[in-house]
């Protein structure tokens, strides 16, 4: 028998009943609350490393211009000067030969003229490279010169429209916009076997629209865009990747037999409005 003087046997602790009783619903929203306070983390952590490779990528390609420029600078002024006075000393030369030594004028002649082409060709390659006319004069009058100079050099015949632009742009879009110009139609020249395109550059509604247009061979789309993402292909993976950095849009329409247009829409900022003086 129990004794009344034991100490009775303490009963089983009882949990409370209820949601807060690890109910299973409230542990899956809480659950799923974690979750998506960790997918916000995870995304705003993307954003700001998509925007530090975006600001990487520019300052790379701003420093990449800035040596076209320095070199473009050097070619001018230190090798082209050389060869001017060259060119200047052989002519004098030539010019005391023809009392003196007539047998070796044909000689000095020929030293002229391959000194002078060597010199245009540096002229050219400098020009090039970054033109003067592009920082003098802003972005129309450089892509008349482009147009001019690609149809003295090699044949194709560039019709340039350019409309609502009255002003300078922010130099890096000026930029842009014209190796965007220059790589696309030198990619007529190689690829289209036309001898004509169309380029039309359209400002207004807080953006630039640019088109360039050829009617030559054409391609396929997706196999050529395939090709640029596994090598250097046409460069239009470069005018592409070059295109965003700024924020624009990049499409490219063209089948074989029908001719290409390349389109391109970027937005200008308020600091860089077009018409600005």
């Amino acid at each position: 028998m129990r004794r009344f003087d034991e100490t009775p046997t303490p009963l089983p602790e009882q949990r409370p009943v209820g949601p807060a009783a690890g109910d299973p619903m409230q542990e899956i929203l809480q659950r799923v609350r974690q979750i998506n306070r960790e997918n916000e983390r995870l995304f705003q952590q993307l954003v700001a490393g998509e925007q530090r490779f975006r600001s990487l990528a520019k300052a790379v390609w701003k420093v990449q211009e800035e040596e076209r420029r320095r070199l473009a600078r050097e070619l001018h002024d230190g090798i082209g000067q050389t060869l001017s006075a060259l060119k200047i000393q052989l002519e004098r030369i030539e010019r005391q030969a023809r009392v003196a030594q007539p047998e070796l004028l044909a000689r000095l002649a020929d030293s002229v003229q391959l000194v002078g082409r060597v010199l245009n060709e540096t002229r050219e390659l400098s020009r090039l490279l970054r033109p003067p006319v592009l920082d003098g004069l802003g972005l129309e009058p450089a892509l008349r010169w482009l147009a001019r100079t690609l149809e003295q050099r090699t044949g194709l015949k560039v019709e340039l429209e350019v409309e609502a632009l009255d002003g300078r742009l922010e130099p890096d879009l000026e930029t842009l916009i014209f190796r965007v110009v220059q790589e696309a139609l030198n990619n007529v020249v190689k690829h289209a076997g036309v001898g004509a395109a169309r380029v039309l550059l359209q400002g207004g509604g807080g953006g630039l629209r640019l088109h360039i247009i050829d009617a030559g061979r054409g391609f396929d789309v997706a196999s050529t865009w395939r090709a640029t993402t596994e090598s250097a292909g046409c460069g239009l993976r470069g005018i592409h990747d070059r295109v965003e950095l700024f924020g624009g849009r990049f499409e490219l329409r063209s089948r074989p037999g029908a001719g290409t247009e390349l389109s391109i829409y970027l937005p200008v900022s308020s600091e860089s409005e077009l018409g600005a003086g």
